[in-house]
């Protein structure tokens, strides 16, 4: 059996995502062990790193492609697998023309835990530039009554929906990591009972051993000293934080008190790593925010994250890795995503990226360091259920990737 794993952008510097290929590669090989996997990235390293076939990354603007070898990759694979992320609501339009591609083909395929946010992306399904500015003039002339801009992204949302209901509804298996995404999903006109809830596969990702090589020896012994409480701190480039002054004015709140420093963990090594260095630079005390630089690997930051004594992220999948370890998290939402993470730790995001809620983030910083204890017995039965949930949906996985193809 040739499986061939898609569906994200892989190898593009985003460390939640190469968790999610790591894990979806170690399931892939625990329910299919006979099978020979191919991952479609844009990084060649992951070949030897994870033991795999590779081949170009397509189905994303990201990096040009080949729609022929596209076809070429899928006709040589019997399974093709879209593994996860927010692909469904990012990239509605890819997951068509990937899942048709992968169909016309003769590839079964398989939905593996991917989510979808309340609203279809922005960039694509909201007018932007000449178009925005012809329909907000059409609704003015009209006195809104026609409602044009409106109409025009309901429709494109419309249609959106539609295709993916569509091309899902013959897929061998589909799995949301929650079942938010699955209601969503369902409100896109497919069957609910094709829809299985299990849980973002980065939840298996083990973390390495102690101390990092790649940390220098100072960096290690300040992450190790007793006595000091270390806020962890990754805020996305990708959307960034708004009212950047209120940012930092929160953050120098939380360094106010004694024996308390931030830690940068940059989920993208680049992008995020500048921002933070912004923030570190912003700050009154910046002797006391230390950023972690240098790592790239999953499995080195689940390792730091586990040293932390809370979380402050934008970015998903440092929330989720941190969950692994029990650490207190605090979500600034860039979509639903993080909002239906945290939801069954009986959690609230301190707002979005657009409207944070500053004064709560300081509150909810220091109510998780000083009830930890309590925080961690929610948080062992939340990854106990999650844990129950991603089982069922392998036993799932592994029925489909055995049935005879129809």
């Amino acid at each position: 059996m040739k499986i061939l794993v898609g569906g994200v952008p892989f190898g593009r510097n985003n460390i939640g995502d190469e968790a999610i290929l790591a894990c979806v590669v170690q399931i892939l090989r625990e329910e299919a062990p006979e099978a020979r996997l191919t991952v479609s990235t844009d990084d060649p390293a992951t070949a030897e790193r994870l033991g795999v076939d590779v081949c170009p990354l397509f189905g994303f603007d990201v990096v040009p492609y080949s729609a022929e070898t596209m076809r070429e990759v899928l006709a040589r694979n019997d399974v093709y697998v879209w593994a996860g992320a927010t692909g469904l609501s990012d990239y509605p339009d890819r997951a068509c023309e990937l899942l048709a591609a992968a169909r016309e083909a003769g590839c079964r395929r398989i939905v593996w835990n991917v989510g979808m946010n309340t609203e279809l992306n922005p960039a694509k399904y909201q007018l932007r530039g000449k178009k925005l500015a012809l329909a907000e003039t059409a609704d003015r002339l009209t006195g809104g009554v026609l409602k044009i801009r409106r109409s025009i992204e309901a429709s494109m949302e419309a249609k959106a929906r539609a295709g993916l209901r569509a091309e899902l509804e013959t897929c061998s298996l589909i799995v949301t990591r929650d079942p938010e995404s699955a209601r969503e999903l369902a409100g896109c006109g497919l069957d609910p009972k094709r829809i299985v809830t299990g849980a973002d596969s980065a939840l298996l990702q083990p973390d390495s051993p102690w101390p990092l090589p790649m940390v220098p020896a100072a960096d290690t012994a300040r992450l190790e000293k007793p006595g000091v409480q270390r806020v962890a701190l990754c805020v996305s480039a990708q959307r960034e934080i708004t009212r950047w002054s209120e940012l930092v004015g929160a953050l120098d709140q939380i360094l106010e008190t004694p024996g308390m420093e931030i830690v940068g963990l940059p989920m993208n090594p680049i992008t995020d790593l500048a921002l933070l260095q912004k923030l570190q630079a912003a700050v009154v005390k910046p002797e006391a925010f230390q950023i972690v630089a240098g790592v790239t690997e999953p499995a080195d930051i689940t390792a730091l994250a586990r040293r932390m004594d809370v979380i402050i992220s934008s970015r998903l999948h440092l929330l989720i890795l941190a969950s692994i370890h029990h650490v207190p998290l605090i979500g600034i939402s860039r979509g639903s995503k993080v909002d239906n993470f945290l939801a069954p730790f009986g959690l609230q995001a301190v707002g979005s990226v657009e409207s944070c809620d500053f004064p709560a983030l300081v509150r909810e910083t220091r109510r998780l360091l000083a009830g930890r204890a309590a925080y961690s017995e929610t948080s062992k039965a939340v990854r106990a259920d999650l844990m129950t949930r991603l089982s069922r949906a392998r036993s799932l996985l592994r029925e489909a990737l055995h049935r005879d193809p129809p």
